[in-house]
């Protein structure tokens, strides 16, 4: 049985910061915490049938919502270490209040990045197991702290996103191991245009997947 749980948490500027936190009411199997894109959140697909999944499996779920996004400001408004300090807090309130033998992270696209940077410099997140949806493959501000992290993870892109670079993921191949996906013709939202068939099939496959990886298997 899940219950919700309030989190009297803030943004950096002071504003009230609602978190979408359920507890499992007795046993817990692990934590699994879920990071949105900028236009993708924790109810599109990518998000949603892993937060359902995971809790039916007996994990709490913690899924965070952005400072910047409640304020409804554009991406390009933000200060990313406000952010970052905000999503730490959020990690820590919820690691404080209970012991979780097991914790699992999924960023899509601008929560990759989120993730990332939190398992370059989190001590409670080093045994974490990380999902990176759509990551921005290329750019310093995921590449350079991606190779220097070590926890499990597992990757997932479309050739046909914008971010999908093979010499930047070979480049990362080399450098540490990971689990990659590449859905062949699918865009940054992992969907084939004209395809619904298709794009169904991507999601059952990397929404399957990212859950088996989260739980370790």
């Amino acid at each position: 049985m899940l219950e919700i749980t309030h989190l009297p948490l803030h943004t950096i500027d002071g504003r009230p910061l609602v978190h979408k936190y359920y507890q499992q009411k007795e046993h817990t199997e692990g934590l699994l915490i879920v990071f949105p894109g900028n236009h993708y959140g924790v109810d599109g697909p990518l998000l949603y049938y892993p937060i359902q999944i995971m809790q039916a499996a007996g994990w709490d779920t913690l899924a965070v919502t952005y400072g910047y996004q409640s304020a409804m400001q554009d991406v390009f408004e933000i200060n990313m270490e406000d952010m970052l300090k905000e999503c730490r807090l959020a990690i820590n309130t919820v690691l404080k209040a209970r012991e979780y033998p097991l914790i699992g992270l999924i960023g899509k696209s601008l929560g990759a990045c989120v993730v990332v940077h939190l398992c370059s410099n989190e001590e409670r997140l080093v045994e974490a197991r990380a999902v990176y949806l759509t990551p921005p493959i290329g750019t310093p501000f995921f590449d350079t702290v991606f190779r220097a992290t070590s926890q499990p993870a597992y990757l997932a892109l479309g050739t046909k996103d914008q971010f999908y670079q093979p010499d930047s993921l070979d480049a990362l191949r080399a450098a540490r191991p990971f689990e990659i996906d590449v859905i062949e013709d699918s865009d940054h939202s992992l969907g084939i245009k004209g395809d619904l068939e298709a794009s169904i099939a991507a999601l059952h496959r990397v929404v399957t997947k990212t859950c088996d990886f989260i739980r370790g298997g």
